[in-house]
């Protein structure tokens, strides 16, 4: 097949529009649904049995397929936003998702809805294709130009504080499909199929839920890595303040009482600091959880929309509708998957977030100690070397701030673990429901 140009012409894709496709391992194409065909423009008979890169705009850069494949070849979803090719030369874009299926790949993609997040990854493209076409031209091989783009992207991605693309993704994936709340038209229908579809319809409403309560938990243990990122510069300042009271000490002659206090807050100081450390790498756990559990539902509320599209399909049986059914099964598996897999998520989530709530009260109760050091240490010292009471009220803030802190970190600690977020069981419920239906309907 001759390659296509780019004409500098464009289409849309409709708000309500899923495209959808398989591939094999290699990228294959093994079914594509009447969306796709129609916005690519490429018949069904050209597309099936071609590569997927048939739809290749080339100003993509090929880091972000690298990405993709070795995303893919660990097991792991994938999403992107894709400018693409028609077989016209006409370029449409989607925000794409591809999930590993057995030894195949499944694929949905919808029209980009939240255009901050494709701008920017439109900025990131544009960066980087320019690297890696210089690289062919300097005879570097497609891989290795490719390489060179995806170090690039992710340069580009740490200049935006952005820590990686994984992080880009589970935030992208969740906004889009918040933002594609109402872009399928809700319609009913009698029969099976129709129990289908209100079944359908009941685990996407379900799954829509769980993604919203997800939204609060993301942002509470966000909240949280900020607070512990507090803590540890309370928790600094603490062992300066004992640094800097020492050295006023060692100077001082006569002043054993100060001294004994003083220890036993050196003492109190390195301990703390030995449980905050190790609880700022948990908190950096939790939110990464978090966002993967986020991201693994919110795939989970787009397959069962594209799952809903397909069954209209079958109602109103129009033209290429026959392909919706091996879509259904394989979409089926892809849902019975994912759910599973955040279920084991969430309940991980749990345990983490009850161990992280109760570091953080131990550490609260550590950090009262001083306190009580301290009242005691400013009465010994009333009348003393003035160069050491001259300390005290740094010291007395240093102290204050630090259990302000933790106590900040506590609240936002047990207000993650009192989250209440959906029950899997009943999600699963729902899917066993519809993957009942689909059998019954021999699909």
């Amino acid at each position: 097949m001759t390659p296509v140009e780019p004409t500098g012409a464009s289409h849309d894709v409709a708000p309500h529009e899923l495209f959808f496709s398989t591939t094999d391992a290699k990228g294959i194409i093994k079914q594509a649904n009447s969306v796709f065909v129609r916005l690519s423009r490429f018949s069904r008979e050209q597309l099936v049995g071609a590569p997927h890169n048939i739809i290749r705009h080339p100003a993509m850069p090929g880091g972000a397929f690298l990405l993709m494949w070795l995303t893919l070849q660990q097991g792991k979803p994938f999403c992107a936003y894709v400018d693409n090719l028609a077989a016209d030369g006409s370029q449409y874009t989607v925000f794409a998702t591809v999930t590993p299926l057995g030894d195949d790949y499944l694929s949905v993609r919808a029209r980009p809805a939240v255009g901050a997040l494709l701008d920017a990854a439109r900025g990131l493209y544009a960066a980087t294709r320019p690297l890696e076409l210089e690289a062919r031209a300097n005879g570097a091989s497609a891989h290795d130009a490719a390489v060179a783009g995806l170090e690039r992207l992710a340069h580009l991605l740490g200049e935006a504080g952005i820590p990686s693309y994984d992080a880009f993704i589970q935030q992208a994936l969740p906004a889009e499909v918040a933002a594609r709340a109402g872009a399928t038209e809700r319609r009913s229908a009698d029969g099976p199929l129709g129990q289908l579809l209100a079944e359908t319809q009941q685990l996407r409403n379900s799954l829509g839920a769980w993604v919203a309560q997800l939204d609060e938990l993301q942002k509470l243990a966000d909240d949280l890595v900020q607070g512990g990122a507090d803590l540890q510069r309370a928790t600094v300042a603490g062992e300066e303040s004992v640094q800097e009271i020492s050295e006023a000490l060692a100077r001082s002659e006569g002043f054993s009482p100060l001294s004994g206090m003083l220890s036993l807050w050196a003492q109190m100081t390195p301990e703390v600091a030995s449980h905050v450390t190790p609880l700022a790498g948990r908190l950096e756990e939790l939110r990464s959880r978090t966002a993967d559990t986020r991201f693994r539902i919110a795939l989970a509320a787009l397959h069962s929309e594209t799952v809903e599209q397909f069954v209209g399909e079958l109602i109103d049986g129009g033209p290429g509708s026959d392909e919706a059914r091996p879509a259904i099964l394989d979409l089926t598996r892809a849902l019975h998957e994912g759910i599973a897999e955040a279920s084991t998520a969430l309940s991980q989530h749990t345990q983490l977030a009850n161990a992280v709530a109760d570091e953080a009260q131990q550490i609260v109760s550590l950090m009262r100690i001083p306190t009580t050091v301290l009242a005691t240490w400013q009465a010994m010292a009333a009348g003393q070397d003035d160069a050491i009471t001259a300390l005290l009220p740094t010291a007395a803030e240093v102290v204050d701030r630090g259990i302000a802190d933790a106590e900040r970190l506590l609240a936002l600690a047990e207000r993650c673990r009192a989250v209440e977020v959906g029950s899997p069981d009943e999600i699963l419920t729902h899917l066993r429901q519809v993957e009942e239906s689909t059998g019954q309907l021999q699909l």
